[in-house]
C-alpha cells in the first residue's frame, strides 16, 4: 500500500512539474532578453523620464512661478496626478485581495498583474505631493511640525502603511515563483548572480507541506488586512478635500465617492494592462476571454455605482442652492471651458463605456473592453482635475469683488513632469514583466490541478512533453553592453538638462521703479488718500494710479486716478470701512501707466477706519486647536497598531518559512 501511495505521489509530482514547465514555456517571450522593439519602447520611456526630471529641476531652480499655480489655484495638475495614481493603485489590493478572499478561481492568472499595478502606481503617485510643494525639503516639516488634527498627516500615515502592505502582499505571493527562478537542482546548466538573488528572496521555499501551510497563512492574512487599508487610504485622500470648508468639497459622500472611483479606474487599468500583455507576449491561453468577461461585468457594476454617486453629489449641491455652491455648479455645468470638460467627461467616461460594455455582442469583446477602459482612465483623470481646480476658483466670497479673476492654465513644466511620471509607471511595469513572471505560475498550476483549466479561465491542458532541461532566457535577461549604453545616455541626458536648466535666462533689465509715497491728508470734503509718484526726485505727471485696500480675502479697488503736475493722485478716504482693532487700514497704490512702470507699487498703513474689536473665541474649533482631541489620537494609534501588528505577524510566518527550509 505504501509503495502504491509513493507511486501516486511521484506521478502527481511529475504531472505538476510538466504543467509548470508548460506555463513557463508560454511565458518564454515575456522573460526572454528584450527585443529591438522592446528596447525602443524602454528607450522612449527613459527619454520621457529624463525630460520630466529636467522640467522638475527647472522648477526647483526657478520656483513654482514656472507653473500655472498662483494664490487662488494652489493645487493643479500635480495633485490631480496624486489622486489619480492613488486611485489606480486600488486595482491590485482590492480586486486581487477580494477575489482571493471570496475564492474566485478565475483570478489566478491576473493577480500578479493587479498587485504590481498597486505598487508602481503608489511609487509614482505619492511623490507628486512633494513635487507640488515646490521645495522638497519642506516635506520634513510634516514630520517635525505635523499635527494630528490635519487630514494631511493622516494621509502620510495611511499611504506609508499602504505602500508597505502592498509591497509585502506582492512579495509573499511571489515567493513560490522566486523559488522557481532559482532552482537548486540540475535543471539549470549554471546559476547566475540574478538567480542567487532570487534564491535569497525565495527564503529557501521548496513547497514542503509545512512551508506551504505557512505561506497560505501569510497570504490569507495579508489578503484580509489589505482590504480595509486600501479603503482607508482613499477615504483619507478624500478627507483632505472633504474636511476643508470649501464649496464642492465639504461633503460627507466624498469618502465612498472616491473609493468607488478608485476601484472603477483600477479595474479599467487592469483590463488595459491585460490586453497589452496578452497581445505583445501572446498570452492568449493564460489571459482568456473569461477573465475579460468577468472584469467587464465588475467594471460595469462600478460604472453604474459611480453614476449614482455622481448624481447624488451634484443633485444635492444644486438643490441646496447655496450661493457659493450655485456658482460652482454653474462653472462646472455652464458653457465655459470647465462646462465643456464636465459634459465631455460625463458622456465619454460614464455613459459611453457603460453602453459599450452592455452591448449584447460576443464578438470583439476584448477590443470593446479596452476602448471602454482607456476612455474611463482618461475621463477619471479629467474628473479629478474638475474636482480640484474649479473648486479652488470658487470661494465663498467671490474673488471678483476684490478685483481678482482667478484662472489656471498648466504650463509645459507641469505637463512634462506629468508625462515623466506616467513614463516612470510604464517603465517600472515593463521591467517588472521582463524580470519576473507577469502571470502567477504557482497559482495557475494549483488551479489547473485542483479545479481544472476551464474553471480557472485558462486554455491549457496537462502537458505530455517532458519539462525543458534548461531555460536560457532566464540566465541573462538584459545584455550588459546595452544596459551600459542606456545608463550612459541617461546620465548624459540628465546632466545636459540640469545644466541647461541652471543657466540663467537672458532677460532685459527692467526699468527702475519710481518712488511711491502713500499717505492720508485732510481735504475740504473729508480725509483723502494720496500717492506721490517720483523718479529721481522728479514728479511723474499723468501716471494712472489705482488705490486698493487690503482685506482678508483679497483687495478692494477704491478707484484709479491720474497724477497731477506735482506727481500726486488723490482719492476720497472710504467712510465706514472697518479696519483692525486700532482703526488702521493697509492702502496699496499700483501704477497702471506708463507701461514701463506697471509692476511698481507702494503701500502704507493709515488710520481713520472704524475700529473692529477682536473677539476671543471661548471654544476654539478642534481643527485649529493646538492639541488634537484624545479620541482622535487614540483612534489613529489603535488602527495603525492593528495594521502593523498584522504585518509583523506575516513577517514572522516568512521567518518560519526560512527556518523550515534549513531544517
Amino acid at each position: 500500500m505504501n509503495i502504491a501511495l509513493t507511486q501516486d505521489n511521484d506521478a502527481a509530482q511529475v504531472d505538476h512539474d510538466r504543467l509548470q514547465a508548460n506555463i513557463v514555456a508560454r511565458l518564454r517571450s515575456s522573460l526572454a532578453p528584450a527585443s529591438p522593439r522592446e528596447w525602443l519602447w524602454i528607450g522612449s520611456l527613459v527619454f520621457m523620464i529624463a525630460a520630466g526630471l529636467a522640467a522638475y529641476a527647472w522648477q526647483c531652480i526657478h520656483g513654482l512661478k514656472v507653473t500655472g499655480m498662483r494664490e487662488y489655484i494652489s493645487w493643479g495638475v500635480y495633485m490631480t496626478n496624486f489622486v489619480f495614481f492613488i486611485g489606480v493603485s486600488h486595482a491590485g489590493t482590492l480586486i486581487s485581495a477580494i477575489l482571493r478572499v471570496t475564492g474566485a478561481e478565475w483570478r489566478r492568472s491576473i493577480t500578479r498583474m493587479a498587485e504590481a499595478i498597486t505598487v508602481f502606481a503608489l511609487m509614482v503617485g505619492a511623490p507628486m505631493v512633494i513635487i507640488d510643494m515646490g521645495r522638497p525639503d519642506r516635506i520634513l516639516n510634516v514630520l517635525i511640525h505635523g499635527r494630528l488634527n490635519s487630514p494631511i498627516l493622516w494621509d502620510v500615515f495611511s499611504i506609508c502603511t499602504y505602500i508597505s502592505g502592498s509591497l509585502l502582499y506582492l512579495y509573499v505571493a511571489m515567493i513560490p515563483d522566486l523559488a522557481l527562478l532559482a532552482p537548486r537542482g540540475a535543471v539549470w546548466e549554471r546559476r547566475t548572480g540574478w538567480q542567487r538573488v532570487c534564491g535569497w528572496l525565495s527564503l529557501g521555499y521548496r513547497g514542503s507541506p509545512e512551508q506551504r501551510r505557512l505561506l497560505e497563512k501569510a497570504l490569507a492574512t495579508m489578503a484580509v488586512i489589505i482590504i480595509p487599508v486600501a479603503i482607508s487610504v482613499h477615504t483619507v485622500v478624500s478627507w483632505i478635500f472633504g474636511m476643508t470648508l470649501r464649496p464642492g468639497w465639504h461633503s460627507t459622500v466624498f469618502g465612498p465617492y472616491f473609493v468607488i472611483g478608485a476601484i472603477f479606474s483600477g479595474t479599467a487599468a487592469i483590463i488595459t494592462a491585460m490586453a497589452i500583455f496578452r497581445k505583445v507576449y501572446h498570452l492568449e491561453s493564460l489571459l482568456t476571454e473569461r477573465q475579460f468577461q468577468n472584469l467587464g461585468r465588475l467594471m460595469l457594476a462600478l460604472n453604474l455605482l459611480y453614476i449614482y454617486f455622481t448624481l447624488a453629489e451634484y443633485l444635492t449641491t444644486w438643490y441646496g442652492a447655496l450661493e457659493a455652491d450655485q456658482r460652482l455648479v454653474e462653472l462646472l455645468m455652464g458653457h465655459g471651458t470647465y462646462g465643456r470638460m464636465f459634459w465631455l467627461w460625463a458622456a465619454f467616461c460614464l455613459f459611453l463605456p457603460a453602453l459599450i460594455v452592455m452591448l449584447p455582442l460576443k464578438r470583439n469583446l476584448i477590443p470593446r473592453l479596452v476602448v471602454a477602459s482607456i476612455l474611463i482612465n482618461i475621463g477619471m483623470w479629467i474628473k479629478r482635475y474638475l474636482i480640484i481646480v474649479p473648486t479652488l476658483m470658487t470661494t465663498y466670497i467671490p474673488p471678483e469683488s476684490a478685483g481678482v479673476n482667478p484662472s489656471y492654465l498648466p504650463t509645459w513644466v507641469e505637463w512634462t513632469v506629468t508625462l515623466g511620471g506616467l513614463a516612470t509607471f510604464l517603465l517600472l511595469f515593463t521591467l517588472f514583466a521582463k524580470v519576473f513572471p507577469i502571470i502567477s505560475i504557482w497559482e495557475t498550476v494549483e488551479g489547473v490541478a485542483e479545479v481544472g483549466a476551464k474553471n480557472i479561465g485558462v486554455d491549457i491542458e496537462r502537458p505530455t512533453l517532458p519539462p525543458p532541461r534548461s531555460h536560457p532566457h532566464l540566465h541573462r535577461l538584459l545584455p550588459k553592453p546595452v544596459v551600459a549604453a542606456i545608463l550612459i545616455a541617461f546620465c548624459l541626458t540628465i546632466g545636459s538638462a540640469v545644466f541647461a536648466a541652471s543657466a540663467p535666462p537672458k532677460l532685459e533689465s527692467p526699468a527702475p521703479c519710481p518712488e511711491i509715497l502713500v499717505s492720508s491728508i485732510k481735504g475740504e470734503d473729508g480725509p483723502l488718500l494720496t500717492a506721490t509718484v517720483r523718479l529721481s526726485q522728479q514728479p511723474i505727471p499723468d501716471a494712472q494710479v489705482e488705490f486698493l485696500v487690503q482685506r482678508a480675502f483679497g483687495r478692494v479697488s477704491l478707484g484709479t486716478i491720474a497724477t497731477g503736475k506735482d506727481g500726486t493722485a488723490a482719492v476720497q478716504f472710504p467712510n465706514g470701512l472697518p479696519g483692525d482693532p486700532g482703526g488702521e487700514l493697509r492702502i496699496i497704490a499700483e501704477l497702471k501707466s506708463p507701461p514701463a512702470y506697471t509692476t511698481c507699487w507702494g503701500e502704507a498703513v493709515v488710520k481713520g477706519a472704524l475700529p473692529t474689536p477682536a473677539k476671543a473665541e471661548p471654544f476654539p474649533r478642534a481643527l485649529w486647536s493646538p492639541h488634537a482631541p484624545f479620541g482622535l489620537v487614540l483612534t489613529i494609534f489603535v488602527l495603525l497598531s492593528i495594521v502593523w501588528s498584522t504585518y509583523s505577524y506575516v513577517i514572522v510566518q516568512l521567518i518560519k518559512i526560512r527556518k523550515a527550509a534549513d531544517s
